[in-house]
């Protein structure tokens, strides 16, 4: 015991006090400290939330001048919501999930159009882009919110540990959809319009028919080739109705050779933006409802479908075209002629459908 001083016994009894409050405060202190991050995100959260909610009323007041109309209206409108259907029963669910969202779209559009008389189809599309991006936002702060709440509360650590894991994904979404506001304001082509770009330079001087509802579809001929190009109908935001369109051309056009879908692709970390890359079966995102409806025309008929997609980030996807991302289109219309080429015979027809959000192209 010679050994042992004053200040060593002070020095073990301090650690052995660390070690106890750790152990019984620990769980605690992480989950504090994991929260002061989390209420910095949240306030970022809330500040997006607030942008795009005056971005969106200031293009409002443009047409409509009752602020206090406009007001009101934002406020509900934002705070709307989609109940899926049932799943658990997988027949016709196809069908139903077609039916609510077009019913929701279609909503919003009435409720937007409502307010904003006399305003063009393609302005009214515009707004409503404007507005799923507020409703976005705004759903994203809320949900964050809530497991903020719940994890500051005694017992949260596992609302504390669903923030840490999904928290750097919802904030890259949020940062997507911030970007995204000035580009749906201003009517600027964005990244996810590469395919219907595309398209449009494949119809050039041709004039489109509306053959679904805000779905275009353009005869045009490429190499001894009838194409039958679709698109949503721009300029205003738009996505259409694609599969519908490529189930009924396939139906009334005669024997279709072939399908080819150009579309935006999330890119993978480490990827270059602007990649074009192809590939078999449909190019098209969003809740599957037309993508089901191009696999079952394909299959039906035998049809070969291919795919040609530009690679991109998700903010680059939904905010102003990158020169990177034109760029690729080039090498993109090159990938689709050298397609119909090599799988395609004179006289055949050829579906080329350019999938995306039509704002800003005609």
């Amino acid at each position: 015991m010679a050994g042992i001083t004053p200040l060593d016994i002070i020095l073990n009894l301090a650690s052995m006090l660390v070690f106890f409050l750790f152990f019984t405060y620990g769980q605690r202190i992480q989950t504090r400290s994991m929260l002061v991050g989390v209420r910095r995100s949240l306030t970022k959260l809330e500040t997006y939330r607030s942008d795009a909610r005056k971005r969106f009323i200031e293009s409002m007041l443009q047409y409509n001048a009752d602020r206090d109309e406009v007001h009101g209206k934002v406020d509900r409108l934002i705070d709307s919501f989609a109940i899926t259907p049932v799943s658990m029963d997988p027949k016709g669910i196809m069908g139903k999930l077609d039916h609510i969202l077009t019913t929701y779209d279609d909503n919003l559009k009435t409720e937007v159009k409502s307010l904003v008389k006399g305003a063009l189809q393609a302005d009214v599309n515009t707004l409503t882009n404007l507005l799923e991006v507020s409703i976005g936002l705004d759903t994203m702060f809320r949900v964050v919110r809530h497991y903020y709440v719940l994890a500051s509360k005694k017992g949260g650590m596992l609302a504390s540990v669903l923030l840490q894991i999904n928290l750097p994904s919802i904030m890259e979404e949020a940062e997507a959809y911030n970007a995204a506001i000035d580009a749906f304001a201003k009517g600027k082509t964005v990244g996810d319009g590469v395919g219907p770009l595309l398209a449009s330079q494949f119809a050039a001087s041709s004039e489109g028919r509306e053959y679904v509802e805000d779905t275009t579809v353009t005869d045009a001929m490429f190499e001894g080739r009838k194409l039958l190009i679709v698109k949503a109908k721009g300029p205003g935001g738009n996505v259409g109705k694609p599969g519908l369109a490529i189930e009924k051309l396939v139906q009334e056009s005669g024997p279709v050779s072939l399908i080819i879908t150009v579309d935006a692709a999330l890119k993978l970390e480490g990827e270059a933006s602007g990649q074009v890359a192809e590939g078999v079966g449909a190019a098209i995102g969003g809740p599957g409802v037309e993508r089901y409806r191009i696999e079952e025309a394909a299959v039906k008929s035998t049809i070969p479908t291919l795919a040609v997609v530009v690679k991109m980030s998700s903010k680059e996807a939904i905010s102003e075209m990158t020169p990177k991302i034109r760029e690729a289109l080039n090498e993109a219309s090159n990938r689709v002629k050298q397609a119909i080429m090599k799988s395609t015979k004179l006289g055949d027809i050829v579906i080329l459908a350019g999938i995306g959000n039509t704002l800003g192209v005609a």
